[in-house]
């Protein structure tokens, strides 16, 4: 049986105190978050994997500086997004827009156990729908959807409004439903193929 993840406060003070245990846990349970979030910046794996891989060897480093942090998680995000944006700044391409290197984000949580093929495949369309979702409108999508932030953490790392983040949000659900009704064969008077829809758009 896993254990439920422990508190980001309590393991950064272990590892301000040098608990080498608490910075293997914490590297668990946000690499792969990290490397994810910092490839919607740099638009390949392996450099998003190193981004993130070094800012865990500063936080160990650092780690007597870490008391001072108030908000682990969210140092833990602005610190991926500024080393991501600082590479495209010094390598001097900021295409943010590129369609290179979005194959490994389609299959992300479409082989769920007990999940029919339909059902499949209409995740599968949603992944496909959120790839094409405006750079700033994806971001917010999954660090909402995937990464369980609310919408002022996310403002906070991005640097926008909540609003902002709000309407962006509401938007990409718009669009995930316009994407993926065709698919569904959706009318009015359809309502298993609505409750399907709206079951999906809350719980993918």
């Amino acid at each position: 049986m896993l254990k439920p993840e422990r508190p980001i406060a309590i393991l950064f003070k272990e590892i301000h105190e040098g608990s080498q245990p608490a910075f293997d846990e914490l590297f668990l349970n946000y690499y792969n978050k990290l490397s994810a979030f910092a490839q919607q910046y740099i638009k390949q794996r392996e450099r998003a994997e190193e981004i993130t891989s070094e800012l865990f060897v500063k936080l160990w480093l650092k780690r007597r500086d870490l008391a001072h942090i108030v908000n682990p998680e969210m140092y833990l995000y602005v610190s991926v997004k500024n080393a991501s944006l600082n590479q495209l700044r010094s390598i001097s391409k900021y295409n943010m827009f590129s369609a290179d290197d979005k194959e490994n984000m389609l299959s992300q949580n479409t082989d769920h156990l007990g999940w029919d093929m339909e059902k499949k495949e209409l995740t599968l369309k949603l992944d496909q729908a959120v790839e094409a979702l405006p750079q700033q409108r994806k971001i917010i999508f999954k660090l909402v959807k995937e990464n369980g932030l609310k919408s002022k953490e996310v403002a906070q790392i991005l640097g926008i409004s909540t609003r902002t983040v709000e309407n962006q949000m509401y938007k990409a659900v718009k669009a995930l439903a316009d994407a993926i009704t065709p698919y569904l064969g959706y009318n009015p008077q359809k309502t298993r193929f609505r409750k399907q829809l709206m079951y999906l758009l809350i719980f993918f």
